[in-house]
């Protein structure tokens, strides 16, 4: 390495002088204004027929019943009817994903019966995986005069921890159920929780409360909007799809997505909706599965021993919103089977349209989480472009 001189250090010198005189010049013949400390905005009032609080003003709110409000990672389908829900938008993802929210669901209270036999049902309805309970949180609880209980739980996703905090309390013959869903050190979320507890008002004299059964629409699906679809193309297939869908891999099973189902062969693509995707599961996809026919058997065949071992697995209910039977699809006839699975609370309408082409046997599955009748027409929509717009190559 080369020794510096004095001489090498000179003109470097003369630089620094410069600039340690230049410096307190600058200073003197500049002004800085001090950035206005940014003012917190107080706190916005909400109040239906059934509650009233007050919560940060820039949450978002969630009207009754809106199927978007799906907390991410709870183990739990707990039934009941959204009253209200919200969420700091610093909780959800770019993609609507709730990672921690609020809400009140009201729930039936059957004559004869207690909160806490509706409570327990509820819970054992929903199988594993089970979360871990945190006892200490969990006790008899009074809020705005209710008494009630509330249970507390932990939960992994992924790498990361979430707890769940539910508050169950009697009013005028209903169930009013308060949960607080939070992802670990969400830094915001206790500041938003107790302003919501604290200023928390179950209106007096609740109206009369019957929870609204699984509807069963009747229209058919409006066209999806060309505008709105994407055109995908491989080596094998050719279609549209909703642009709110994003692309499964391919060549696996399938188990990512509900309900389990196996048909052998491999998944040449999958799609599946983000808002509804929970501990690694879509509970929302469309997949297209190929498997060699047997040389021995038929379409028919294969399809019935497929239905009758899940079947055993999991019960199948015949579907009131889709029917069974010859369907058009990449321009030859195929046989849409269509069905439904309960699952705890929640519905799940499937059809799966099945054809041979040359040798081989092609399997369209539609897996819907069914919420109410818009939500699920809308995805069957899109499903219905993909279908229409099915080229094998």
């Amino acid at each position: 390495m080369r020794n510096s001189s004095n001489q090498d250090r000179a003109p470097w010198i003369g630089r620094i002088t410069f600039l340690a005189v230049l410096i307190p010049l600058t200073k003197s013949c500049t002004s800085f204004t001090p950035l206005p400390t940014p003012t917190a905005q107080p706190p916005f009032h909400f109040e239906n027929e059934l509650v009233a609080f007050d919560y940060p003003a820039a949450a978002r709110i969630f009207a009754s019943r809106d199927p978007v409000f799906d907390p991410y990672a709870n183990p739990y389908k707990l039934g009941g009817e959204l009253v209200v829900g919200l969420a700091n938008p610093g909780w959800m993802s770019s993609l609507g994903t709730l990672y921690s929210s609020i809400g009140i669901y009201r729930h039936v209270l059957p004559a004869g019966t207690s909160l806490e036999e509706v409570m327990h049902a509820a819970y054992a309805g929903n199988p594993g995986p089970y979360p871990q309970d945190i006892p200490e949180q969990s006790e008899p609880c009074s809020l705005d005069g209710h008494t009630g209980v509330r249970i507390t739980y932990r939960f992994a996703s992924g790498p990361r921890w979430y707890t769940f905090q539910d508050i169950w309390l009697e009013a005028d013959d209903s169930i009013l159920r308060i949960s607080l869903s939070s992802e670990a050190y969400e830094t915001d979320f206790q500041d938003a929780s107790d302003l919501f507890l604290n200023s928390l008002d179950i209106q007096d004299h609740l109206p009369p409360f019957t929870e609204q059964p699984t509807l069963a629409p009747t229209a058919s699906p409006t066209p999806y909007p060309a505008s709105l679809l994407i055109h995908y193309e491989d080596n094998q297939l050719v279609f549209d799809y909703p642009q709110g869908l994003i692309l499964l891999p391919s060549g696996q099973s399938g188990f990512d997505c509900l309900p389990q189902i196996s048909f052998g062969g491999e998944r040449l693509v999958g799609l599946g909706e983000r808002r509804f995707l929970v501990n690694g599961i879509y509970n929302r996809s469309i997949q297209i599965t190929r498997l060699a026919m047997p040389a021995t058997s038929n379409l028919e065949a294969v399809l019935l021993d497929v239905y009758e071992q899940a079947g055993a697995r999991q019960p199948q209910e015949s579907s009131s919103l889709l029917s069974t039977g010859p369907v058009p699809v990449a321009g030859l006839t195929g046989l849409q089977w269509a069905y439904r699975v309960t699952a705890g609370e929640t519905t799940y309408e499937l059809r799966d349209i099945w054809f041979e082409l040359e040798g081989q046997i092609y399997i369209i599955s539609i897996w819907t989480e069914y919420t109410n009748p818009d939500d699920f027409w809308a995805f069957q929509s899109g499903a219905q472009a993909l279908l229409n717009s099915l080229i094998i190559q």
